[in-house]
């Protein structure tokens, strides 16, 4: 059984150290679940560019450099928060009277919710994008949209503001325009493109299944990020002097939208590796009926190396017509492929 401490503490200080598992644990936990986030972050990225064809136009380019982007951030936001929990538990330890001002003198510390403002509005920006194609590029459905993202910034950035200038209060309420910014455009993007991949909808087989295919896509890239968001949001109004913990979830939100960016397009690259293989040997049993080689035909793809532009479904029909033996023309079957792209 331990002896109680004899250190002389401030009364503050004794509340802080009495606290601890709610001033300490959430930064430490919260770090935890970061690295292990970061770990699925890595394997993610590593599948992206072990899959991803080489940027051939602007879009695919964008993409490149956003999931480097994002990655990096990734990285700067882990090593963040392990300085945080070095600092908090190891170098001040024995000075509790530094460790709990921290939180709110320290910008590399206050500024933890930034990063993951910042990370969150970057991927937003490729879904943006993403509902900005398959709309028809109708920029003015997307206007709201990229409104709410700065809505999202502008509070994330003005409640670090009020941190540092110790107003409690108005830290809350900045938090609370922030997340209802962030939650507000998520919602606007998942909803317009679910609504805009239904309008492409022809009723063709191979078209529902690859429409159905994005629209699963859609749900589970985007429902954890807007869950997360929401219970963030929900936090921030109801823990009252357990606000810290609403971190802990924090922390986590721009782990998974990195992952959920890099599962889209990972998902995208494969389908489209998939198809590609199956056209290939559809080309090639053809070739040994008719002895006319038509590989590199591609029945359904997400814009596929060579043939659709990267912002498109791509889908192609291949009709083929049988001649009778008794038919004075030779050839066993004949191929008409025919093109017919839609937007993605």
């Amino acid at each position: 059984m331990s002896s109680p401490s004899v250190i002389q503490l401030s009364p503050a200080s004794a509340g802080f150290i009495k606290a601890r598992t709610t001033t300490l644990g959430p930064w430490v936990l919260g770090a935890f679940l970061d690295c292990i986030l970061l770990g699925v972050v890595f394997c993610q990225t590593y599948t992206f560019f072990r899959t991803n064809p080489s940027a051939e136009n602007s879009l695919q380019t964008f993409y490149r450099w956003l999931v480097i982007v994002v990655v990096f951030l990734s990285v700067l936001k882990t090593s963040q928060l392990i300085g945080i929990v070095w600092v908090q538990n190891v170098l001040q330890f024995a000075n509790p009277d530094v460790a709990r001002t921290l939180v709110a003198v320290a910008w590399w510390q206050v500024s933890v919710p930034l990063m993951t403002g910042v990370i969150g509005a970057l991927v937003q920006s490729f879904f943006c994008v993403r509902f900005f194609m398959l709309s028809g590029r109708n920029w003015m459905a997307c206007v709201p949209i990229v409104a709410a993202m700065c809505l999202g910034l502008t509070g994330v950035c003005l409640s670090l503001a009020a941190i540092l200038a110790g107003q409690a209060n108005a830290k809350v309420r900045w938090l609370l325009v922030h997340l209802v910014g962030v939650f507000i455009a998520d919602l606007m993007i998942t909803s317009g493109t679910i609504y805009s991949l239904q309008k492409r909808n022809s009723g063709l087989e191979r078209t529902t299944q690859l429409i159905n295919r994005l629209l699963r896509l859609v749900f589970e890239s985007a429902f954890p990020t807007t869950l997360i968001a929401m219970i963030d949001l929900m936090l921030t109004q109801t823990l009252g002097v357990k606000l810290l913990w609403h971190l802990f979830v924090n922390m986590a939100l721009g782990k998974v939208y990195v992952v959920s960016l890099l599962y889209t397009l990972n998902s995208i690259n494969e389908y489209r590796v998939r198809e590609q293989t199956r056209s290939i040997s559809q080309g090639q049993d053809l070739y040994s009926i008719s002895g006319r080689n038509t590989r590199g035909h591609t029945n359904v793809e997400l814009a596929a190396r060579g043939t659709a532009k990267a912002d498109h479904i791509f889908v192609q029909t291949q009709v083929s017509t049988h001649v009778s033996p008794s038919s004075p023309f030779s050839p066993t079957q004949v191929c008409f492929p025919r093109p017919s792209p839609s937007p993605q």
